[in-house]
């Protein structure tokens, strides 16, 4: 017959809207790694305010993953939690944790620890968004120690139009973004977890020579970690071809 091998299982709270993460994130992930998903109403025209407004949701989205005994659960939405600053992004995670007692990282703490981890400390930004967005995510970095030398965004306002940039697309506009501060840039970071970077990131790396971390290789980072996965995955850059520590609670 034909059984189900999983081992691991990895809960994914995701913006209504988006579809990135869920596809992704199997192609990648070890064998016997599932991922559960619970989804978070965002409403429509996506504005700073709605993301607000949808992160009541918050426990009720973890609860249910919660429920299905997952071992960690990612916090897919990189523009929340840079809105909360990270202290305040790490004490939202705690509180979650402590609530529903299931190890939890947000896209944007795991972002800053992946950046601290590999030590860069000057990194060019793109990100699919309206440079509006940039400000929370540029104070943000700030806050962990970590210049961001340029933000440089491709101007879409909603998920369809995150999601819609290819991986070649996503090359592209990193490379022309980067080629003005290679001499002084320590990396790149592509933002937002409805937009494909993860695709694009090895061929980024071996073109500048230099680590990219993408919101979703961050997040799979840290969230492996949790559930104590460490075997390296390759393919996706330095970050993940590494052996990841085991940060399963004791």
């Amino acid at each position: 017959m034909d059984q189900l091998d999983v081992q691991t299982k990895i809960g994914l709270v995701v913006v209504s809207a988006s579809s990135v993460s869920e596809l992704r994130y199997p192609k990648a992930a070890p064998p016997g790694v599932a991922f559960l998903t619970s989804r978070m109403m965002l409403a429509p025209g996506e504005s700073i305010e709605a993301l607000r407004e949808m992160e009541s949701n918050a426990s009720r989205a973890v609860g249910e993953l919660a429920s299905a005994q997952v071992d960690s659960v990612a916090y897919c939405c990189t523009v929340s939690g840079a809105l909360r600053g990270m202290e305040g992004d790490r004490q939202f995670c705690q509180e979650l944790e402590s609530e529903w007692d299931t190890p939890i990282t947000s896209t944007m703490l795991a972002v800053a620890e992946a950046l601290q981890h590999l030590s860069l400390k000057k990194i060019v930004v793109t990100t699919p968004y309206p440079d509006s967005h940039h400000v929370a995510e540029r104070a943000y970095l700030k806050e962990a120690g970590i210049e961001a030398l340029t933000m440089q965004g491709m101007g879409f306002e909603t998920a369809d139009g995150f999601a819609s940039v290819s991986p070649q697309e996503i090359f592209d506009f990193a490379m022309n973004a980067w080629k003005d501060h290679s001499n002084e840039a320590d990396g790149l970071f592509i933002s937002c977890m409805n937009h494909d970077g993860m695709a694009a990131a090895q061929a980024l790396e071996d073109e500048i020579g230099k680590p990219v971390v993408t919101s979703h290789t961050a997040t799979l980072w840290r969230v492996l970690s949790q559930a104590g996965e460490t075997k390296p995955l390759l393919g996706y850059g330095r970050l993940l071809a590494e052996t990841r520590p085991d940060l399963r609670r004791k």
